[in-house]
């Protein structure tokens, strides 16, 4: 397993001017404050309902939790807003990985999410949201089939040049002491032991990589075992939590998705990348 200590390649994209950074941050911005204004009318509608109240053969206290995750749901799209506002109204200049184009990055993700996931009757929905800010132990419990499509992305992971990452800045992690324990265990290790050192990847990296077979590094053509890229959760039809995983066949990737409350095995690998 090696290891380094240098920074991920960047790709050479041509920088945006600060007047661009702050154009794409306000549209940022106004898609959260839509997105959050949607949400509001459903959980006014849903509250009208009573669907907020426990239904029929479900546990006690059900509809109470129901509740409580789209007031989260609404509290973290506040924080965002509020985050932006800050960033917008200072006098210090956006740095070129802040802002990522979200609406670009779904876009460019659809196709692949689709063929896994299918189609959310209401799109794919993404969120950014950095690894060490995920409660992967309440996302685990975490059951709305309305909320089909919604998906989130590493912001740290997005302005990556994955084809000339070197070799030694692959990092791929001892988990043995993890078998039989849930993914969500896992993950909640590598974003507490891991995230001030490296970086998380997600969907990012996973499409790129199964996209991409020729170009997959020598450290990753393991047959044996299934990588797991926890810097993304996508939310399934069945509503739960899933976190994209790949297996090397030998000549391709094989692409899957896995429950945050399954079983850690002995042939998972998480892969990260050094800072």
């Amino acid at each position: 397993m090696a290891k380094g200590r240098k920074s991920p390649e960047k790709s050479q994209r041509p920088e945006k001017t600060q007047e661009e950074l702050r154009q794409a941050l306000s549209e940022r911005m106004e898609n959260i404050r839509l997105y959050a204004l949607e949400q509001i009318d459903i959980y006014e509608d849903m509250l009208e309902k009573g669907d907020f109240d426990d239904k029929e053969g479900e546990p006690e206290g059900s509809g109470e939790k129901r509740k409580l995750e789209m007031q989260k749901d609404l509290l973290r799209a506040d924080k965002q807003i509020d985050k932006i506002k800050e960033m917008l109204s200072s006098d210090k200049d956006l740095p070129q990985e802040s802002v990522p184009d979200i609406t670009s990055l779904n876009s460019q993700n659809k196709a692949i999410l689709e063929g896994l996931f299918g189609k959310p009757e209401k799109g794919f929905v993404p969120t950014l949201i950095k690894p060490e800010d995920q409660d992967y132990t309440a996302l685990k419990d975490d059951t709305d089939t309305d909320k089909f499509g919604e998906y989130m992305l590493n912001p740290d992971m997005q302005n990556i040049d994955f084809e000339n990452i070197q070799e030694s800045k692959i990092f791929i992690p001892d988990l043995s002491s993890f078998v039989g324990r849930p993914l969500c265990d896992v993950f909640k290790h590598l974003a507490d032991t891991y995230s001030g050192t490296h970086h998380i990847p997600g969907l990012e990296y996973w499409k790129w990589l199964t996209e991409n077979p020729t170009k997959t590094p020598p450290s990753l053509k393991d047959t044996d075992v299934w990588f797991y890229f926890p810097g993304s959760l996508v939310r399934s039809s069945g509503g739960d939590w899933f976190v994209p995983s790949a297996r090397w066949d030998g000549s391709g990737w094989l692409r899957s998705a896995d429950w945050l409350g399954d079983s850690w095995l002995a042939a998972y690998r998480v892969v990260l990348l050094e800072i």
